[in-house]
């Protein structure tokens, strides 16, 4: 017999209105889980309670505000009625593509607002329910946060993304350790190319043209049809849920989940080992300047 809602674990996914998140919270649901679920849209937020019913909670906020965030707090303590979260999956998340060289700075300060920064402030506003308090009368819960390959590696004209999702592994690691003393275990999940809308919605962020007066054209006509065959052999979300189900529940979770070989390529060959593969697979070596007088 199905538990009451009000009496299934809870967990807290950000950015389940498509792909990956959207596949995190069915599964959870799926698993006997009450999901709280933040979107940005109402009209998102009224199609998934209808399509997903009682067992889900929509929450209406941006990761990046934090009023609406704290909001949300209280909407989530009241339903949980003393209980506290299972889990919290930070999920929400942006890509932007582009050569440091000429990508706009507002285009890199966002990537890192939603994916850094609203991680944490969501993080924090959310820690006492998941017991970061001494006395608190609920099991300590468990939180997840949805990295990336790009947390160990950095591909050519992904620079910014990477890097927020390098900090993500830091912050990640920081907050393993800090939250120990609660009781809290913090993991990284690190897929690859996944079947969802993430690169579809930043597509508009890489048209063909967008760099093309610049000296990276044919490297970025080069990247961009690399990244489309990529996208067409994206693994299914489903390896990302089951490494998310795992973290959760597990009695010993991993630090990090690695959902792809290139993580251990990266992380173990030498650098410029690496550097000529990717150079030799975007054309880079053919366009370098010849040195100058034959010197280092």
């Amino acid at each position: 017999m199905t538990p009451p809602v009000t009496n299934r674990p809870a967990v807290l996914v950000t950015g389940v209105s498509s792909g990956i998140g959207q596949a995190i919270a069915e599964d959870l649901m799926r698993h006997g889980y009450r999901v709280f679920g933040s979107v940005r849209r109402s009209p998102d937020a009224d199609e998934l309670r209808a399509t997903w019913g009682e067992a889900f909670t929509p929450l209406l906020f941006d990761v990046t505000d934090a009023a609406a965030v704290e909001q949300s707090v209280a909407v989530v303590e009241a339903a949980l009625d003393g209980r506290g979260l299972k889990g919290l999956v930070n999920n929400a998340g942006v890509s932007f593509a582009g050569p440091l060289q000429h990508q706009s700075l507002d285009e890199i300060r966002q990537t890192f607002e939603v994916n850094l920064f609203g991680l944490l402030g969501v993080t924090r506003a959310f820690l006492p329910l998941l017991g970061a308090r001494h006395g608190a009368r609920h099991p300590p819960g468990r939180i997840v946060n949805i990295g990336s390959v790009s947390g160990a590696i950095t591909v050519p004209f992904m620079a910014a993304y990477a890097g927020s999702k390098h900090a993500v592994e830091a912050v990640t690691q920081g907050l393993r350790r800090e939250l120990k003393i609660y009781g809290i275990e913090v993991s990284a999940i690190e897929p690859g190319f996944i079947r969802s809308r993430l690169f579809e919605k930043s597509a508009a962020s890489k048209p063909l043209e967008r760099y093309g007066d610049t000296d990276y054209a044919e490297i970025w006509h080069r990247f961009n049809q690399s990244l489309s065959k990529q996208e067409d052999a994206a693994k299914p979300a489903s390896l990302v849920t089951r490494a998310v189900l795992h973290a959760i529940e597990s009695p010993k979770p991993r630090t990090r989940y690695p959902l792809d070989s290139i993580w251990h390529v990266g992380r173990y060959l030498p650098d410029r080992v690496f550097d000529r593969l990717i150079f030799k697979a975007l054309g880079i070596d053919r366009l370098m300047r010849p040195k100058l007088g034959g010197t280092e």
